[in-house]
């Protein structure tokens, strides 16, 4: 265990990232068994059952012994969502204000969301104004609560002629650096409006035309109905003020 800058006991990195991913997976509606964590986090059964143990022993996680669905204590959750908050803001300030790029900001933020003292974390949450999301429009959580969002609905539900807002790239989307990377060169981020040009079931696909003032006005994307199952949208042209937007200031600092 890690202390903080506040003398808060904080989990190590590997538990941590244990407990992000359960919270995770709980926030999609899934059910948390040892198997299906295992075959998300990409380790074996063993190494697993090792750290449940482990975060069970620390009163960090539960287990249900009927059903034997993994549960996040209170202190557990509130773990999670320390460490989600500084791996957010620091996606942040490493992608708007450092200028990298959604996966390589994502990589490097896993260092980071276990180096950072609340001191820190709360000095770069206001210089980036306190956004209500990570870049990819998951909310962030602060003192316990959870800022309300709208559901949204899946990507791939959109039907052909329809106009649609990105509202959030879900957690699993963030755990493939190459999706996230073709999102991002295809401007297919929280805020950016849509027209759904088509939909092709029979080969799984669904092209979408950017529909917005700006350069890239028109662009097209196609995009895998099994990745557009991946991102949230809300129908019609949303309201922009839902999506943060960093303030200049802070871009300002990063160049002196």
């Amino acid at each position: 265990m890690a202390h903080t800058g506040s003398g808060g006991v904080e989990p190590t990195e590997a538990a941590a990232e244990y407990l992000m991913t359960i919270r995770y997976m709980q926030g999609e509606g899934q059910p948390v068994i040892a198997a299906r964590l295992a075959e998300r986090m990409g380790v074996s059964a063993a190494t697993v059952s090792e750290m449940v143990t482990r975060l069970v022993r620390e009163g960090l996680l539960s287990v249900d012994a009927d059903t034997r669905q993994l549960n996040l204590t209170e202190r557990g959750r509130s773990a999670a969502e320390r460490t989600f908050r500084r791996h957010a803001l620091s996606e942040w300030l490493l992608t708007e204000v450092i200028g990298l790029g959604w996966a390589d900001a994502d990589e490097e933020a896993h260092h980071l969301q276990n180096a950072l003292s609340d001191r820190v974390t709360d000095r770069i949450d206001e210089l980036l104004g306190r956004p209500p999301t990570c870049p990819h429009g998951n909310p962030i959580p602060r003192d316990g609560h959870t800022p309300e969002r709208p559901a949204g609905r899946s990507l791939s539900a959109a039907a052909a002629g329809s106009t649609v807002t990105i509202l959030r790239v879900t957690e699993e989307a963030e755990e493939d650096a190459r999706l996230l990377t073709f999102l991002q060169d295809n401007g297919v981020r929280p805020g950016h409006v849509f027209e759904v040009v088509e939909v092709a079931e029979h080969v799984g696909t669904m092209s979408l035309r950017r529909s917005a003032s700006g350069a890239d006005d028109g662009h097209e994307v196609t995009l895998g109905l099994v990745a557009a199952a991946k991102l949230r949208m809300l129908d019609g042209r949303a309201d922009q003020g839902l999506f943060h937007r960093v303030p200049e200031r802070a871009r300002l600092a990063a160049t002196g």
